[in-house]
């Protein structure tokens, strides 16, 4: 599936309320676990940013042979208290602390991210 469907909080719906307990960096994908609920878990291959709460980007995608550093260690124990679709090119987790996740789906060929559980994958 390409694009970021528009019935996507659907599946947003069990983030809220669950707090991001790990997060977990491979190769071409990150891994954010949460508790509470379903234990849900949001991968993502694609384009990603973290927003501060005064809106200042903190941290977006980038080839790891060009980071220094990561910096979403900012949402790690934090609360999602809501989410936004902005279909068909992004979603948004947003955190308690005022942190906001967008995730892009920027890539007609390739996976850009999955949810599970539900089996979503963009």
């Amino acid at each position: 599936m390409h694009g970021v469907p528009a019935d996507l909080g659907r599946h947003l719906e069990m983030f809220r309320g669950t707090t991001l307990t790990e997060i977990g960096v491979g190769r071409y994908i990150l891994q954010f676990r949460f508790d509470g609920g379903v234990r849900p878990v949001l991968g993502v291959e694609g384009d990603w940013e973290l927003v501060g709460p005064d809106g200042q980007l903190l941290d977006r995608d980038v080839d790891p042979t060009e980071r220094e550093t990561y910096r979403f260690h900012a949402i790690l124990n934090g609360e999602v208290v809501g989410y936004e679709v902005a279909a068909p090119e992004s979603f948004t987790l947003r955190f308690e602390s005022g942190h906001q996740l967008r995730v892009f789906d920027r890539s007609p060929q390739y996976e850009s991210f999955s949810i599970q559980p539900g089996d979503v994958v963009v």
